[in-house]
C-alpha cells in the first residue's frame, strides 16, 4: 500500500488525465506548490507509476492507473456506504470519504462492497471501478452539450464542490431526476430547464459538471 500523498497524486492524475497532465494543473488540483508536484512526479516515475515527458506533462502507466482506480473504488464505495447506512447528504460524502479512503483495508473494502450488493455507481452517480480496476462503458454526456426539448435523465453530479452540490440539491437536481432543456443562452451558454413543471436557469459552468443520458 502506498502513502497517502502518493495515492492522492495518482488519483488526481487519473482525474485530470488521461494524458499529459501539466505540473501547474496538478499542483493547483492538489493545492501544493509546482516544486512539490515536480518532485513527486519524479518519485512516481522512478516507481514506474507515471510516464513523464518534460515540457509536455505526466500520465499514468498501466500500473499507476490500476493503483489510482483502487483509490477511486475505495472512495466511491465509502461514499455509498456512508449514504446508505448513516444517511449523510450528498454534499457531505466527498470530504468524509477523502479522510477514510487511505485507511480502508482490502478485506474491509470487499466486505463493504458485498454488504452494498456491489453497486455500479456511487450516490453522485459516478461509476465505481471493479475490484480489478475495470470500469463499465460510460456513455453519459454533459448537460451543457445536450439537445433541447428532449427528456433527459441526470446520471452524475459533481462531488468535490460542496457549494455547487448544495445548489443542485436545493434545486432538485440529482441522479435519477428527469429534466428538459427549454432554451440555451447564446451569450454565455447558460441553459433554461424544466424540472417537475418548474423552470430553472443553470449556468454553463455548472451545466458542464452535470452528466445526463437520453434516448433517441
Amino acid at each position: 500500500m502506498y502513502s497517502v500523498a502518493i495515492e492522492d497524486y495518482l488519483k488526481s492524475l487519473w482525474k485530470l488525465g488521461p494524458k499529459n497532465v501539466g505540473t501547474q494543473e496538478l499542483a493547483d488540483n492538489l493545492d501544493v506548490t509546482p516544486a512539490s508536484a515536480t518532485k513527486m512526479i519524479q518519485r512516481l516515475t522512478e516507481r514506474g507509476l507515471v510516464d513523464h515527458i518534460p515540457y509536455r506533462g505526466a500520465s499514468l502507466t498501466k500500473k499507476g492507473e490500476l493503483e489510482a482506480l483502487s483509490v477511486v473504488r475505495r472512495h466511491r464505495l465509502l461514499e455509498t456506504f456512508l449514504s446508505q447506512t448513516l444517511g449523510l447528504g450528498r454534499e457531505q460524502l466527498h470530504d468524509e470519504a477523502e479522510k477514510l479512503e487511505h485507511a480502508l483495508s482490502k478485506n474491509l473494502e470487499n466486505a463493504i462492497a458485498d454488504y452494498l450488493g456491489n453497486p455500479k455507481r456511487d450516490p453522485h452517480g459516478h461509476p465505481i471501478p471493479g475490484p480489478n480496476g475495470e470500469l463499465y462503458n460510460e456513455t453519459d454526456l454533459p448537460l451543457s452539450d445536450s439537445p433541447l426539448n428532449m427528456s433527459l435523465t441526470v446520471m452524475q453530479v459533481p462531488d468535490d464542490d460542496s457549494n455547487v452540490l448544495s445548489w443542485l440539491e436545493k434545486n432538485g437536481i440529482h441522479p435519477g431526476i428527469q429534466l428538459k432543456i427549454l432554451s440555451r443562452d447564446d451569450f454565455d451558454g447558460g441553459i433554461n430547464v424544466s424540472i417537475n413543471n418548474r423552470k430553472i436557469r443553470i449556468s454553463s459552468s455548472i451545466a458542464s459538471l452535470v452528466k445526463i443520458s437520453f434516448e433517441d
